[in-house]
């Protein structure tokens, strides 16, 4: 290879990498790469392999493309069993010019689908500690064989290919995993009072009714269904005997009860790293303040209020109304609705209101 087609190609990767650290979602990321690995070596179809990620006995085609890819949703391979299947087991990049030759080949894919594979290349995905699959191109457009050249950049472009995905998974799990928290966490605080059990997920799920549909972005709306399910977290520095007090509290009490939203605020911020947790424990301390301003703990009025803020302030007295108590029965749906609708532009911010009902009449119509 000259100095010039080389150059290009290191180009070439440096742009795709570049590219498919864009994002951590696997399903663009694989597309992404399928195209570039297509457009790269000329291939008139590809398929990317990868293992089942847990129990590491299969591969499945996450994504093909070219003639008949549509035949491969659904089959699978045991790691070792045809082309695929031997590279992700040995780890080891193939390069066959006759697939007919070669007693790995699978043939029950083209016969499947109807598509003759002629030459294969096929290039192991692997991390630093294990192989996760591979990616396969068959036939190249013009009837050439795939070549030394094709194999090298495909290798190097396969391993840019492996530490995206690693890294997609790697945040997919960190991103579960905090969200199972945070719901662990959610649940032991309503865990204290058997009558409020739910109730932060039911929160989460009425305010991100009113967040998809006044068009908040998926960041906002993540945001939104974390601050939600911790809005009340500062209720665990509130005494039993006021938290799970069977009877309306008193003026003493009810002053210590308004304090959870600071004390909720309190133990977010100290919640590393800090930048994540700014925006939930922003909605934490400002869920109890009213749109007119006689809120707590600030005072806040109007817009000043943080718009998420006034999302869970409606969801969170919406459940509120509608749960029972041991002092009283929860209200019915349509007549917290109304009381909603009445306490709108005094209590709660008109519009976000008239979304909820909106929504909640929708769903009740399905």
């Amino acid at each position: 290879m000259n100095k010039i087609p080389r150059i290009k190609n290191i180009e070439m990767l440096w742009d795709i990498a570049n590219l498919l650290h864009t994002t951590y979602d696997l399903d663009q990321l694989l597309d992404m790469a399928l195209n570039q690995a297509m457009s790269v070596s000329n291939a008139e179809a590809g398929t990317l392999w990868l293992n089942d990620n847990k129990t590491n006995q299969y591969i499945y085609p996450v994504i093909a493309k070219g003639p008949k890819s549509d035949g491969l949703k659904g089959l699978k391979l045991k790691i070792g069993e045809g082309m695929a299947g031997w590279v992700t087991e040995n780890s080891k990049p193939q390069l066959i010019s006759d697939v007919r030759n070669d007693p790995r080949w699978a043939k029950r894919f083209d016969q499947s689908t109807g598509f003759i594979t002629k030459s294969l290349l096929c290039v192991p995905l692997a991390t630093h500690s294990a192989c996760i699959g591979c990616l396969q191109l068959v036939n190249k457009h013009n009837g050439d064989l795939f070549n030394e050249d094709d194999l090298h950049l495909c290798q190097a472009l396969a391993g840019i290919i492996a530490i995206a995905v690693e890294n997609s998974r790697l945040y997919t799990n960190l991103q579960t995993m905090f969200k199972s928290f945070l719901v662990t966490l959610s649940s032991a605080l309503d865990a204290r009072d058997p009558y409020t059990r739910g109730h932060s997920e039911r929160v989460s799920k009425y305010s991100l009714k009113i967040g998809n549909a006044i068009g908040l972005p998926n960041e906002e709306l993540e945001i939104l269904e974390r601050a939600a399910l911790l809005h009340d977290i500062g209720k665990i520095g509130i005494r039993d005997n006021i938290l799970l007090k069977e009877s309306p509290l008193n003026d003493d009490e009810f002053v210590l009860m308004k304090t959870h939203p600071a004390i909720g605020n309190k133990i977010l911020q100290d919640i590393m790293p800090a930048h994540l947790m700014e925006q939930i424990s922003q909605c934490a301390a400002y869920h109890h303040e009213r749109y007119d301003g006689k809120g707590y703990p600030y005072g806040t009025k109007g817009n000043d209020t943080p718009l998420l803020s006034r999302i869970i302030a409606v969801a969170d007295t919406f459940d509120a109304m509608t749960t029972d108590r041991p002092y009283r029965k929860g209200l019915p749906e349509q007549t917290a609705l109304d009381e909603l609708k009445r306490c709108a532009g005094t209590q709660f911010d008109p519009q976000l209101v008239e979304v909820f009902i909106s929504e909640m009449r929708k769903g009740n119509k399905q």
